[in-house]
């Protein structure tokens, strides 16, 4: 079972560790690479392996006008490690201050804290101070200090080399099932649902308004089928994100409709798992317009996830071309 421990500087481990380090948004099939060799190793060398995952984003804190939106909240982030069989993730809070640790300030801390005999990654990486640490670097540091660099070469996929800001690109634009098929698995959207203004209760078709993280990439607007999970629960959806044109725009919302439901779930956790998008946004002449198209959107829904079975909804299921 993976532990998770949120500061780098509360890590005390005894056993070797093996480790890699990055930012790891959306835990991707490149990232997914990278820790099947990390956890190879580990197990060779009879040690721990370990992710130290920086947050907030590197990006966010040294550009604080950044407009950039993860895949990943932390808590996502660490879960999708978790997965991946990981006995280790650790956070190192990046800041302004920790940005301005020398490579040798950096390497030491990851001896003394996480006993590190080996270090795992990509053939661009570097740490430390405006990357000082590069590869070369890094293996000169590591000879006199006891640990050893293992350079992955990235594997390019059918899809091409895969990279958070593509998929990220990808989401950005709506191309949740193109997304998925980097990711291995689907995009999703986590969050409390909230009370909204009813409007889609008074049309028939309720809604469960979620409340989403800001630092979270929300899809372009516009209508997808989805996989929603409610606790242990797993049902159909569809869901919408956008201004609502038809009643003259407003705050963007991410609103679902979760099929053959009536509860009533305000103040539940809610996570959505965007399949495919349907449709654009649009704005209709009438009430009557808008409603034939929702129920069209929720008929398009049950006929694609029918495919996917029961729960968490699959690749292997997914008919949507890959990305090129």
């Amino acid at each position: 079972m993976t532990e998770i421990i949120s500061s780098l500087f509360d890590a005390q481990l005894t056993q070797p560790s093996v480790i890699t380090i990055g930012s790891f948004d959306g835990v991707h099939r490149g990232h997914i690479q990278l820790l099947d060799i990390l956890k190879q190793h580990a197990r060779e060398k009879n040690a721990a392996s370990v992710v130290v995952t920086l947050h907030p984003h590197p990006k966010l804190v040294l550009r604080p006008n950044s407009d950039l939106r993860l895949l990943s909240t932390l808590e996502e982030r660490a879960a999708l490690l978790a997965e991946q069989g990981i006995d280790y993730v650790v956070v190192f809070p990046f800041s302004l201050e920790q940005s301005k640790l020398r490579a040798r300030e950096f390497a030491e801390l990851l001896k003394k804290h996480l006993h590190m005999v080996e270090l795992v990654c990509g053939p661009n990486f570097a740490l430390g101070y405006k990357r000082e640490g590069t590869i070369e670097v890094l293996r000169t540091l590591g000879a006199e200090m006891g640990f050893g660099v293992t350079v992955v070469e990235p594997r390019a996929f059918e899809q091409g080399m895969i990279s958070s800001t593509r998929v990220r690109d990808l989401v950005t634009n709506g191309q949740v099932a193109a997304a998925a098929q980097l990711l291995g698995h689907f995009p999703s959207l986590r969050g409390v649902v909230v009370h909204g203004d009813h409007r889609g209760r008074e049309l028939g078709f309720p809604t469960a308004n979620l409340q989403v993280s800001e630092q979270k990439l929300i899809p372009a607007n516009g209508i997808y089928a989805v996989r929603v999970r409610l606790g242990k629960e797993w049902h159909d959806g569809a869901a919408s994100i956008g201004i609502r044109p038809t009643f003259g725009g407003g705050q963007r919302l991410v609103e679902i409709y979760i099929l053959d439901f009536t509860r009533w779930i305000y103040g539940e956790e809610l996570e959505a798992y965007f399949v495919e998008r349907l449709r654009d946004e649009e704005k209709f002449d009438s009430i009557d317009a808008l409603l034939k198209q929702m129920a069209r959107d929720v008929e398009n829904t049950r006929a694609l996830l029918k495919t996917f079975g029961e729960g968490e909804p699959q690749l292997s299921s997914a008919v949507a071309a890959l990305p090129t």
